[in-house]
């Protein structure tokens, strides 16, 4: 027996051949658009997903990876190794509570250095542990300086670190995570709410007082050794 199509009833609406390529069209490109969408997302952040939908070993690789350059902001920002060792496993473990919840993040990085932000401002505004020095009678040569003099790098370290810890907070935190985290400036603007622009200049600023205080420190070094 031979099935023939049967003819649309009185008042049914049929489907053209070119309606049908049009509906295959818009699915094709929806399937598309999500391909295009998880694609965006960069493997930490599709790693992170995972780690809420219950993978483990995510969560390892996460933190195998950001392990190092969140201490170094942490320390840096805090200046205290043992505030910033606290911080770091306090900072891990409210990643981990975020297990199991339904949320999209677009970006796992920025996510991760917000939080370890939000923590480290209320730490500062806690212990009220770094002052602010003023910086109008630092040396202008500074510069030329530390180009001539040579130091041991453990010295440098040390007043580094110390000049660090004078700098307004949000110079400190543009150069942290501009020069030791390695993020750009867009990326850096997103962590810390601002513009690239401010960004950018904060970063400068912080530099040029670094390069004024190392150098005026070392001036007097220098004097106190003749």
């Amino acid at each position: 027996m031979i099935l023939r199509n049967k003819k649309p009833g009185k008042g049914a609406k049929t489907t053209s051949g070119d309606e049908v390529r049009e509906i295959g069209q818009a699915l094709t490109e929806s399937e598309k658009s999500i391909t295009r969408a998880q694609m965006s997302l960069d493997r930490e952040t599709q790693l992170f997903h995972k780690f809420l939908a219950g993978s483990n070993e995510a969560y390892r690789t996460l933190y195998d990876a950001y392990e190092r350059p969140l201490y170094i902001y942490c320390c840096r920002l805090l200046g205290s190794e043992e505030e910033a060792k606290d911080l770091f496993q306090e900072i891990w473990v409210r990643m981990y509570r975020m297990r199991g919840e339904q949320i999209q993040v677009r970006r796992f990085s920025g996510l991760l250095f917000t939080i370890a932000r939000n923590y480290c401002l209320n730490a500062i505004r806690d212990s009220k542990v770094l002052a602010m020095t003023p910086l109008d009678e630092m040396s202008e040569d500074s510069e030329a300086f530390m180009r001539n003099r040579d130091i041991e790098s453990s010295d440098l370290r040390e007043l580094l670190q110390k000049a660090m810890a004078q700098l307004p907070l949000q110079q400190r935190e543009a150069f942290i995570l501009r020069e030791y985290v390695g993020y750009s400036y867009d990326e850096v603007a997103e962590i810390m709410g601002t513009n690239a622009a401010n960004v950018r200049a904060r970063a400068h600023r912080a530099r040029e007082r670094l390069r004024k205080m190392i150098g005026a420190w070392l001036e007097l070094r220098e004097k106190e050794h003749k």
